[in-house]
């Protein structure tokens, strides 16, 4: 890419250009993992059935479900969807919000804020925040699965849907498209720093000259 610029325009910064490519691709990215968490996250079934669908936003802020009378024998557990006692044939649930669900809520907001900081710190943050989300992201279904597998009598399973994938793919995304363009901003500086130095391209014919070439060795025109 630097190489490219170079033959079109002799010497330049191609710092702005990555920067601008990174302003637009990494904050889509996060807004469209905080867009995931309003789609369908988990499924609890019950030998096959499903029992409650949550979405990741459900997940953060808790919610109130109503269940059929057939799981009511599961209300003597301390699985931590089904904690009420049975009141009638229908039973109304009290989830309470996720903890790290909440963490890595704030983790993709502040990954979109970040991005509308200029310069490496902006870039550098992104990059932790999608980290931190996708840390986050493992831990929290490792522990919903933990949470099945010890108060779940054997009778639930867990199923993970296409909003969590979704977000977790995106977080990572996030990490490889803020460290690339850490990477690539110190080798086309670099390569900027070599070319001012030594050499330069004429925008003519693109051949390469001396720095100090008042005239084009290939073409004949002349440097401004």
């Amino acid at each position: 890419m630097a190489a490219c610029f170079y033959r079109q325009t002799g010497l330049v910064n191609c710092e702005s250009e990555v920067e601008k490519m990174l302003k637009k691709l990494s904050p889509a990215i996060f807004g469209i993992a905080l867009i995931c968490f309003f789609l369908p996250w988990v499924n609890v079934s019950c030998q096959g059935q499903k029992v409650i669908t949550l979405s990741g936003i459900q997940l953060v802020t808790g919610t109130t479900i109503e269940e059929p009378k057939m799981f009511s024998e599961l209300k003597g557990s301390s699985h931590p969807y089904l904690k009420e006692p049975r009141r009638s044939s229908e039973e109304y649930n009290k989830i309470k919000g996720e903890v790290l669900a909440i963490l890595t809520f704030l983790a993709a907001i502040v990954g979109l804020s970040l991005n509308f900081l200029k310069g490496k710190i902006g870039t550098l943050g992104s990059a932790i925040a999608g980290g931190i989300g996708t840390i986050l992201l493992l831990l929290l279904s490792a522990k919903l699965n933990n949470d099945i597998f010890q108060q779940g009598r054997g009778l639930l399973q867990l199923d993970y849907r296409i909003g969590f994938y979704l977000t977790l793919i995106l977080f990572i995304l996030a990490i490889g498209v803020n460290v690339y363009s850490i990477v690539q901003v110190k080798v086309v500086s670099s390569i900027s720093a070599t070319g001012k130095r030594g050499y330069k391209y004429c925008t003519q014919c693109g051949s390469k000259n001396a720095a100090d070439n008042l005239f084009c060795s290939e073409c004949g025109s002349k440097f401004d």
